[in-house]
């Protein structure tokens, strides 16, 4: 199951492949507020919260389908979301989509 918070809308879910072989999971959620760091040392736009549009990736375990335990990060739009995961390291071009065209 795939854990959104209140507020928060799954956009895009689907796949890769952890070490070329283990099928773990991915998705993108959108969040109307865009979380900041909390850190009084950050500027002020990064250490606080601030309501935007944000689309934030979540990569699933790699023992534990369903479990979302690691962020990819936040991003202004959909498509950067899916560009960061189709190009991260050692997965990114094992993501596969639900819904897109083989």
């Amino acid at each position: 199951m795939i854990a959104v918070w209140q507020g928060e809308t799954l956009v895009k879910e689907g796949t890769y492949l952890y070490d070329g072989a283990v099928e773990c999971d991915v998705c993108i959620v959108h969040s109307p507020i865009r979380y900041g760091s909390g850190d009084h040392e950050d500027s002020p736009e990064i250490a606080g919260d601030m309501e935007c549009d944000t689309y934030y990736v979540r990569y699933g375990s790699t023992t534990d389908r369903g479990v979302f335990n690691a962020g990819g990060g936040w991003y202004s739009s959909i498509a950067e979301a899916i560009a960061s995961v189709e190009a991260a390291p050692g997965i990114g071009a094992t993501a596969r989509w639900k819904g897109a065209q083989s």
